[in-house]
């Protein structure tokens, strides 16, 4: 048996009462566990290519240094089909998630997202202090998320060979159809319009969020009603799908071979050269101009039917699952993530971020922020928001297909209005 000297006891009993009298006297929280928060995100942040994922870090770097109590963990899901799967089955987690603005209304519907009204006007969040008001995001008169950024089409091209053509940026759709007669490199695509799948989030998503979802509603019209059910006029698609056919017939700006082309492909030729137009999303721009654009590329305002035609935009939103077991926790983080402070920071990454007050920030004086500034002065004079389908891409899905089958089976805008009301209905019946 081991044995203890008596000046030994005393030295140890000494150290014992000064350690219980500290723990006695100590703050709770300096002994609580940290609060975990399961924050879902497509930015993945070993993606040192993507500037985008490292203005997040700094954002969620920020917030825990003022909150060293929550801990924030990434949940990395590209696609969003985490998040789906996860809010459609009333899972815990992830507490909060980035939804697509075209996406609220789908997962609002599944009635496992937090209303955020009273915590908003709880919190003093201004409606007006938004390049859109912060009521233009309400899913039937309810707010659901916040939106980060706005997102709205931009017309890329390639200066040197809109020289070499000798024409102008085109602002309309007319203007676009006179380009075929003006470049003649038979490799090029003069515009590209992509009809295809890939990429995105499903269905010919590139369609619908750079042409359709503007031309389908108009200026200041509806895409579609709360409950899903399809809002816009017959005459309203066929006017949108003979433009569009005309592209590829009449006009010959876009060959037949860019039906198949989506998100994926549409980016390459912007990035390669094989384009020399194409409307695209200003959440690519910088990206395309590092990964090959360089000084040639540049962009000028999406066209329409005139040149001064409002364009759909949408955001890119945060918000909380109604099942997390920390709602108050998830908060703070969401509340913080639309501060001005944490948007002046994700403005660093490329977005056109969504609070007017960010814009003080000195980034956006410098010459990186330029054209972030010019984008958010578009939002805020031409940009207009739009409810859709909660089966967005399903709808997607009808929609790319029949359009590849009028311009590639030269049917009708009548026939393919046709099929998708017929398909579109019936998935909408499936889906209530």
């Amino acid at each position: 048996m081991q044995t203890i000297s008596k000046r030994k006891f005393i030295k140890s009993s000494a150290a014992l009462a000064i350690g219980t009298a500290i723990f006695a006297f100590a703050s709770p929280q300096a002994f609580a566990e940290s609060t975990k928060i399961i924050y879902q995100t497509f930015l993945d942040p070993n993606n040192a290519k993507d500037p985008r994922s490292a203005a997040q870090t700094k954002m969620i770097d920020a917030f825990q240094a003022k909150n060293p109590d929550i801990k924030i963990e990434l949940l990395v899901d590209p696609t969003g089909g985490a998040a789906a799967r996860a809010i459609k089955s009333g899972s815990q987690t992830p507490d909060v998630i980035r939804v697509v603005g075209f996406a609220v209304s789908e997962f609002a519907a599944t009635g496992n997202l937090l209303q955020l009204d009273d915590l908003v006007k709880k919190d003093g969040i201004p409606d007006d202090d938004w390049l859109l008001p912060l009521s233009n995001t309400k899913v039937d008169g309810k707010l659901y998320a916040l939106p980060q950024d706005f997102r709205i089409p931009i017309l890329f091209y390639r200066k040197s060979m809109l020289e070499k053509a000798g024409v102008k940026p085109p602002t309309t759709w007319g203007e676009v159809c006179a380009l075929g007669d003006k470049f003649a490199q038979s490799d090029t695509i003069t515009f590209a319009v992509p009809l295809g799948g890939t990429g995105g989030l499903g269905g010919a998503q590139s369609l619908g969020e750079f042409f359709l979802s503007t031309m389908l509603p108009g200026n200041g019209g509806q895409y579609f009603t709360p409950d899903g059910k399809i809002a816009f006029s017959k005459e309203s698609f066929i006017k949108a799908a003979q433009t569009i056919k005309d592209f590829y017939t009449k006009c010959k700006v876009t060959p037949l071979r860019s039906a198949q082309m989506g998100f994926n492909e549409l980016h390459d030729a912007l990035r390669s050269g094989s384009a020399a137009t194409a409307v695209f999303g200003v959440y690519r721009y910088k990206t395309v101009k590092q990964q090959g654009g360089g000084d040639d590329l540049a962009w000028a305002p999406a066209p329409g039917y005139t040149a001064n035609d409002k364009q759909t935009v949408y955001s890119y939103n945060i918000a909380i699952n109604k099942k997390t077991a920390n709602p108050d926790a998830a908060w703070t983080f969401v509340k913080f993530m639309v501060s001005p402070e944490a948007q002046a920071f994700a403005a660093e990454g490329g977005e056109v971020v969504s609070r007017k007050s960010a814009y003080t920030s000195p980034y956006f004086q410098s010459d990186a922020g330029k054209d972030q500034k010019q984008w958010a002065d578009l939002v805020a004079q031409r940009g207009q928001t739009v409810t859709y389908t909660p089966i967005l891409s399903t709808y997607h899905t009808i929609l790319g297909e029949a359009f590849q089958r009028m311009i590639l089976k030269d049917g009708s805008p009548a026939d393919a209005y046709d099929e998708l009301i017929e398909r579109y209905g019936a998935a909408l019946a499936k889906a209530q």
